[in-house]
């Protein structure tokens, strides 16, 4: 269980079922749908017993167990309820007892917009399911679990029942939709990202939205952020694609670098090149020609990234950073002047002469 390979092993050993059972078993089965190990099977109520046995003969370790309909000759499965009325199916929207009803809060922090679309889609999902007869009862269902979840009553009621009509929207019915790069005039469009700051992204993206840029709206405060860590804490050394710090142990000054592979495998390396003499690095050089030894037991990680270039670069602003580094100067040549700018500007004085000043 959790594990990516887990649905897709699940649809083979079901496919592999259905071929092996069903062709075995007596009276013919009225229709049968399968979503990853979840049946729904139509047959007449002697034959129960008989599929479920079969099915649970195919193999000891996989044993399988049944719902019967209810009083009201309904049934559930997946996210529906099927009704069995004049020997036609109908379906319903169906809301497990065990269902929390937790959506994107209306105080979370997220574009309103995507709140929008989060009213607009449920309501899509529960026209495309229920049958008219159910429609108005789901809605009326949708429109409680939002009011739970903390969205103004007038807003639900302006994008639930806007359209009271809502009629069902066949896939096959909608217009193609197709991701272009550039628009109608061949203008090439460009996309990006930005972090969610309240007041501040919608701005920007305004201005943006007159440079032919599409931006997406990504939020820096997720779950993951708000809870603590289960997992035990990876040793230092065992960390890879990191930006690290080693002390010198009889100056001041310190040596940053990177590195793509393990930290201690890396350390391992500095080691090597100190006993064999090898000046490949400014720590290195810094070692032998001050007869100085660095803390390699107490190295500082002081920033990850995966991607090599984003790598190299946040090397260089480190490095241009530490006030006394070790490293040579050609290690932050390819730093843009404007960055070296902009990070050193709020170290510079208050009253700094920076061009004239308008009387």
């Amino acid at each position: 269980m959790g594990s990516k390979i887990s649905p897709i092993l699940a649809q083979y050993v079901m496919d592999h079922a259905l071929d092996m059972c069903v062709p075995k078993l007596r009276h013919k089965i009225a229709f049968i749908k399968k979503f990853v190990d979840d049946l729904i099977v139509a047959l007449h109520k002697q034959d129960v017993e008989i599929i479920l046995e079969q099915f649970n003969s195919y193999n000891p370790h996989i044993q399988f167990t049944i719902e019967f309909e209810d009083e009201n000759n309904s049934v559930s499965f997946l996210d529906t309820r099927l009704y069995r009325i004049d020997n036609t199916v109908h379906l319903d929207w169906h809301r497990k007892q065990t269902a929390s009803d937790k959506l994107i809060h209306f105080k979370s922090d997220h574009p309103v917009q995507i709140k929008i679309n989060c009213i607009k889609e449920m309501k899509n999902r529960v026209n495309k399911i229920c049958h008219p007869r159910f429609l108005k009862r789901s809605i009326d269902k949708l429109f409680n679990i939002f009011v739970e979840n903390g969205y103004p009553r007038k807003m639900i009621s302006k994008l639930l029942y806007s359209s009271a009509n809502v009629n069902h929207i066949d896939d096959n019915d909608r217009p193609p939709q197709v991701l272009r790069s550039t628009d109608t005039d061949g203008v090439e469009i460009k996309f990006g990202s930005i972090v969610n700051i309240k007041g501040l992204t919608c701005k920007i993206k305004k201005c943006l939205s007159r440079e032919d840029v599409k931006i997406a709206v990504y939020n820096y405060k997720t779950v993951k952020r708000l809870y603590s860590r289960l997992k035990d804490t990876i040793p230092t050394m065992l960390h890879s694609n990191v930006i690290y710090r080693i002390q010198c142990e009889d100056c001041s000054r310190g040596y940053v670098g990177q590195t793509s592979q393990l930290l201690k495998n890396r350390i391992s390396l500095h080691k090597s090149d100190i006993n064999k003499k090898n000046k490949r690095c400014a720590l290195t050089k810094h070692s032998l020609e001050q007869n100085h030894k660095f803390l390699f037991d107490n190295v500082e990680i002081i920033d990850k990234e995966r991607n090599y270039n984003k790598r190299i670069i946040l090397e260089m602003i480190h490095i241009n950073e530490e006030e006394e580094a070790i490293n040579s100067k050609s290690d932050t040549q390819n730093l843009s002047n404007i960055y070296t700018y902009l990070l050193t500007y709020p170290n510079r004085e208050k009253n700094i002469y920076d061009g004239p000043i308008d009387e």
